[in-house]
This record gives C-alpha cells, sequence and structure tokens, in this order.
C-alpha cells in the first residue's frame, strides 16, 4: 500500500540533490588531474584553450557542472548569464547555458525567468535527442519537466528511457535515472516507489568510485527512510554518506546532512544525540533551502 507524504520535501533539495550530472561530468574531467583542486584545474584549462574553440565550450561547460554541483548558485548565474542571448554558439553548450540559468533563477526566486529558459532548453534539448538518441538526454528532457511541474510527462520520458535503454550497462546512466524517477515519485506522494528507486540508485552508484555521486545516493535513501519514520536505518545511512564527502568542497551538502542527522535524533527522541550533530552544523553553510528546518532546531535544541 502506497505511503502518502508525512511532510513535504523542500522542492528545491529535491531537484537539486539528484539532478547534479546534467551534460558534462566535472568529476570525470578533474578525475584526470586528481592531485589538482577540481575548480582549480578546470579554470587553469580553460585559461590555455583557445576561446570559442569546441575544447574551450567542453571545459566552460565543466565549470557549470561544478558550480551547480557545489550549490554555488550565484556563481552559476554569473558564468552562464552572458551566454544566454548568445548568437551562433554550439547548440548543445547552448542548451547548457539554458539549463543551468534556469536552475540558477529557480533557486533565487526568479520562477517566471527559469521557466522560460526551461522551455528554451527543453525545445533544444529535444532535437538534440531526437539527433543522437543519447540516454542521457531522455533523463535532462524528464528533469526539466520535472523541475518546472510536469510530474506526469517526467516519469513517462523516464520510463520511455528505462524501456529503450534499460539493458545499458552504464552504471551512471542507470544511477540518474533510478534517483529522477525518486524525485517523480516523491513529488506525487509514492513513497514506496521513491524508496525502491532511491535503492536502485545506490545499488548502482557503489559500483563506481564516484564518491559524491556514492554520498548524494544514501544521503537521499537516508531523507527517504526520515519520511517514512524509519530512523535507526535514516541515521545509518546518513552517517555512512559522511564518509565520502569531501569537507573542503562539498560544505554546504555536509551541513544539510548534519542538520539532517540533528532533526531525525530529534524525532525519534534522542535529543542529546541531536544536539551533537546540530552543533557541528556550521551556520554560515545553511542555504536558505533550509534556514527553516535550521531555526526551527535551533528553538528546540
Amino acid at each position: 500500500m502506497k505511503k502518502s507524504l508525512t511532510f513535504l520535501l523542500f522542492s528545491f533539495c529535491s531537484f537539486n540533490a539528484l539532478a547534479s550530472e546534467n551534460f558534462s561530468d566535472h568529476e570525470i574531467f578533474c578525475s584526470q588531474q586528481p592531485q589538482a583542486l577540481c575548480l582549480d584545474y578546470i579554470n587553469q584549462q580553460l585559461a590555455v584553450a583557445e576561446p570559442g574553440s569546441a575544447r574551450w565550450y567542453e571545459i566552460k561547460s565543466y565549470q557549470f557542472d561544478y558550480f551547480y554541483d557545489k550549490m554555488e548558485y550565484l556563481a552559476l548565474k554569473d558564468s552562464t548569464e552572458p551566454f544566454i542571448n548568445g548568437k551562433d554558439l554550439p547548440v548543445v553548450f547552448q542548451v547548457q547555458v539554458y539549463f543551468y540559468y534556469a536552475k540558477s533563477m529557480q533557486y533565487f526566486g526568479n520562477h517566471e525567468q527559469g521557466r522560460k529558459f526551461a522551455t528554451l532548453a527543453f525545445e533544444n534539448l529535444q532535437a538534440i535527442f531526437d539527433s543522437f538518441g543519447n540516454p542521457m538526454r531522455m533523463v535532462e528532457l524528464a528533469n526539466l519537466q520535472y523541475v518546472f511541474g510536469n510530474k506526469e510527462i517526467a516519469l513517462h520520458i523516464l520510463d520511455r528511457a528505462e524501456r529503450r535503454f534499460g539493458k545499458s550497462k552504464d552504471p551512471i546512466f542507470h544511477f540518474e535515472l533510478a534517483s529522477n524517477k525518486a524525485n517523480v515519485f516523491h513529488s506525487l506522494g509514492d513513497v514506496d516507489g521513491a524508496l525502491a528507486s532511491r535503492r536502485v540508485a545506490v545499488d548502482w552508484i557503489l559500483k563506481t568510485n564516484h564518491k559524491r555521486k556514492i554520498s548524494v545516493a544514501l544521503g537521499n535513501l537516508a531523507r527517504t527512510y526520515q519520511i517514512l519514520a524509519q530512523y535507526d536505518e535514516a541515521d545509518k545511512l546518513y552517517v555512512q554518506s559522511l564518509k565520502y564527502i569531501d569537507v573542503e568542497s562539498d560544505r554546504f551538502v555536509l551541513a544539510i546532512y548534519k542538520l539532517r542527522l540533528a532533526e531525525i535524533n530529534w524525532q525519534a527522541g534522542k535529543p542529546e544525540q541531536a544536539l551533537k550533530w546540530f552543533k557541528q552544523v556550521h551556520k554560515g553553510d545553511i542555504r536558505k533551502t533550509h534556514a527553516k528546518l535550521y531555526a526551527q532546531l535551533e528553538n528546540v535544541l
């Protein structure tokens, strides 16, 4: 029997946490130079690439992906905005500009602009998919529909992607597919469906060495168990996810997960343990999406 949501997920957290590998995966790019900080490496490579070349656009795409993945929305807005009215840009790059600019507009509450550029991205992305049939493009089509409220259409696209590319052995594709399906199931109130998809996402991503994706998958599965009031399981998974987080570059995610651990223990009737986790949360790393929760816990602990 399907369980109803006991309380709503923050809508932004839902799409952000699980749709972080859009188009250009900066983690794969940065793994070529693991001893360097990822953003430093991206900027170094950008500086030596010929502006306007295919290589330059590729590296610039990794920069967009980095800012989005690290929740640096002002930097994302500032880096994409100069291109939103660009002429003669490569189509795939232009789609990325529209996509990431739409996400930044959504974060800053400019939903009209966000929807406008999401529509532009969707129109162009559909054309790219029609031409190349890339399975990840189908996931992105679905994600755009989901973010701006077209949940049933998003689920339909994801189901199509699963039927068409389900035999793929690419763990990243299956991770993204399952993660995005879980988002849609959550938004439709089907927590059982979301839980099943979260488990699938974890199973696939554990086949890789992508630490951040593993932390995201574990954290989202933990969140689902929390919604189902299975607090011991949620606590265990959040703690496990912390082992995969880069404390320097992923401080915003780290703050969210520790805040959730405080909330979980408070919900489970363990105020001392909740306070222990809450004291580890750096207030300056709490984004506006979780500011209300932080204030609530600050008042009760």
